[in-house]
């Protein structure tokens, strides 16, 4: 998304990180013919509270490949928003676009770096062309920025939904349609795909559905009824918007005890075929997989499949 420099590029191959309060998840895509493989995956621990500096030093530690390097905001570092295009040539439209979403994101305008990415044209008729804006705290990049002040080859800070993007177009299922549901600490996140393309993200409150004896369980199972109404406001959107075959393929993310719970309850509740992703059967994996239960260690895999280059 927000490209810190354009470069041409021929590396065959991307890091991913990812940072969280008291690690950094890292991971290492190669390109093998074009085909994916997982060669590196894992959490460094990072001292919690101690900033930047912090970050450097681990980043420093961790022995980069000098291939490009993307990072990913948190949930709480930007606002996605759809919206309808201004009408404006394309060298205008990131200006445009920070005056259109003045009254719509909770933090100043003027304080947000501003990036936007298409989805294919609805058929509503007379409804303009949408887009997806991305506003993110500039503190936010700054902050990933800094971080990486000593790594040359990174170049993009990305946005958890275009990285699960990544990962939803390996299933088998996206020629057809299928719907990614990730699962963060605080917030699930509900992309739909057909094939490349990325139609429609959503973002949900997973406090609201955990079940009363959840506790502070990382592993509790979550109220399946909720995220059910979610997804089906989701799928319906699809359907009506974009003149699309019904979504019946549900991926559940990241793999882990809370992930197969809430597939069982999905399944049972709509009837559709349910999974949790299986990383090793999307990636040909050199390395071990046991951290991408987390959910930053997941998203730095996304982050790390990113094959556009620059600013989107």
């Amino acid at each position: 998304m927000f490209a810190r420099f354009k470069k041409s590029s021929t590396a065959k191959g991307r890091v991913g990180l990812a940072f969280g309060r008291d690690h950094v998840a890292v991971a290492v895509v190669r390109r093998d013919h074009g085909a994916p493989v997982l060669e590196r995956c894992e959490l460094l621990p990072m001292p919690a509270g101690s900033g930047g500096n912090a970050a450097t030093a681990v980043i420093r530690a961790a022995g980069l490949p000098r291939i490009p390097v993307s990072t990913v905001l948190r949930s709480d570092d930007y606002q996605l928003v759809l919206v309808e295009a201004p009408d404006v040539p394309p060298a205008e439209m990131r200006a445009a676009m920070r005056w259109r979403l003045k009254e719509t994101i909770d933090f100043r305008v003027e304080d947000a770096v501003i990036d936007v990415f298409d989805v294919p044209v609805q058929n509503r008729g007379g409804q303009g062309r949408m887009m997806y804006a991305v506003a993110a705290q500039r503190s936010a990049v700054d902050r990933h920025s800094g971080a990486l002040v000593e790594v040359p080859t990174f170049d993009v800070v990305d946005v958890p939904e275009l990285c699960l993007r990544n990962l939803a177009t390996l299933l088998p299922a996206a020629a057809a349609g299928v719907a990614l549901l990730y699962l963060g600490e605080t917030t699930a996140t509900v992309i739909l795909v057909r094939g490349t393309t990325i139609y429609f993200a959503r973002q949900m409150d997973l406090q609201a559905t955990l079940c009363i004896t959840a506790g502070n369980d990382p592993d509790a199972r979550l109220d399946a009824g909720n995220i059910v109404l979610e997804l089906q406001r989701s799928l319906d959107y699809y359907e009506r918007h974009f003149d699309q075959p019904p979504i019946t393929r549900i991926a559940v993310s990241p793999s882990g005890k809370r992930a197969s719970l809430l597939a069982a309850d999905l399944g049972s509740e709509t009837g559709f075929e349910v999974d949790t992703l299986d990383l090793a059967s999307l990636l040909r994996c050199e390395t071990s997989i046991e951290a991408a239960v987390d959910p930053d260690c997941l998203l730095a895999v996304g982050a790390a499949l990113r094959e556009e280059r620059g600013s989107l």
